[in-house]
């Protein structure tokens, strides 16, 4: 099933997968303009619903995104049992995005006394979660694998000072901070495409502690060219974090967080749509930079330098979830990712 990409690869995605079941009340399918449409009427959903409630989603790069066709109640949108959004009864016509993963499970519930479900869906469509082409969450997975749960079989494998733990914050990769602890996600060029110019890198991490030196969530580097997330290098506690594409390959963009205290967990989000960078903190944007170039693709690491065991640059903290998509999200559409990975987490 088609759907519009709003992002130019230079190479063919080659990943694929098989459409599953849509649990879905009732379902029509409507093909318009190579977009996939599915529309939900649902009068008589759990709980028996006192309006009529009809929804349709539309497949995009950054998941669905979903419109109220016809709505008699104000309702509130729960991705696996999260707020991320909401609909008032006045409000047909309004489109808001769900950053959609495999056997994610969409809600839409009544925000009156009652809070009747009108919809209860779980995804299980890969075509419904986009271009998200890598997504890490470290709760599956057996030994040393790192399981990618987009469905496009990036797996990654963890080396030397890593542990699998569970805290208040939810399950993640805890990195001692030892030279060569890392995860290899491998070369996404492989099965895809070998330059983009959409870029989106989102990951909910904690830094614990480590040396006043540059301490690496993630990155790709080839040559002079490289892009990455990691601490700058100058502060221990509070640390900041810089995002780069580009390096010593010119144009190249640098954006800088604010002060951040060791401890506490934070989502960054890094966007590029071909003609500029935006860094978000917690869901905020905090800067921005014109950049115009293709962002090169390859060899993945989380948690290092690109040659862990050589430069290090190893980080002392953990990693709740890391999702990568060839697309760049906007501002709202980062504050519903933002949400959503702050609910993975805290539910695990």
């Amino acid at each position: 099933m088609a759907y519009v990409m709003r992002g130019n690869a230079t190479d063919e995605q080659g990943a694929t997968s098989p459409i599953g079941t849509l649990l879905l009340v009732a379902l029509a399918l409507v093909a318009a303009a190579g977009v996939g449409v599915f529309v939900l009427d649902l009068s008589a959903g759990q709980g028996a619903p006192t309006a009529e409630a009809a929804f349709e989603y539309t497949e995009t790069p950054a998941g669905l995104e979903m419109t109220a066709v016809g709505i008699g109640e104000d309702v509130v949108v729960e991705l696996n049992g999260q707020s991320v959004a909401s609909f008032d009864s006045d409000e047909a016509g309004k489109t808001v995005l769900l950053p959609t993963a495999p056997d994610d499970r969409i809600t839409v519930v009544s925000r009156d006394g009652d809070q009747t479900v009108l919809v209860n869906r779980q995804v299980d469509s890969r075509e419904d979660v986009g271009d998200l082409i890598s997504y890490y969450t470290f709760d599956q997975g057996t030994g040393s694998t790192v399981v990618d749960r987009s469905g496009n079989g990036n797996d990654g494998e963890a080396f030397k000072g890593w542990s699998r733990v569970s805290d208040d914050t939810g399950t993640a990769l805890d990195f001692d901070g030892t030279s060569g602890t890392h995860v290899n996600i491998g070369d996404l060029s492989v099965d895809g495409p070998a330059s983009v110019d959409e870029l989106t890198i989102a990951i909910h991490y904690r830094k614990d502690g480590g040396a006043n030196s540059i301490q690496n969530l993630i990155e790709h580097q080839e040559g002079g060219f490289a892009w990455y997330m990691e601490t700058d290098g100058n502060h221990v506690d509070p640390h900041r974090m810089r995002y780069t594409i580009g390096y010593n390959n010119p144009p190249s963009g640098t954006l800088y967080t604010g002060n951040i205290d060791e401890g506490e967990p934070q989502v960054l989000i890094g966007t590029f749509d071909g003609d500029q960078m935006v860094l978000y903190r917690n869901g905020q944007r905090v800067g921005s930079v014109p950049l115009d170039r293709d962002v090169a693709l390859g060899d993945v690491i989380l948690g290092a330098d690109s040659d862990p065991y050589g430069i290090g640059q190893n980080i002392d903290g953990r990693i709740y979830e890391m999702r990568l998509y060839y697309t760049s999200f906007s501002d709202d559409e980062v504050g519903v990712l933002t949400r959503a990975m702050q609910s993975n987490s805290t539910a695990a």
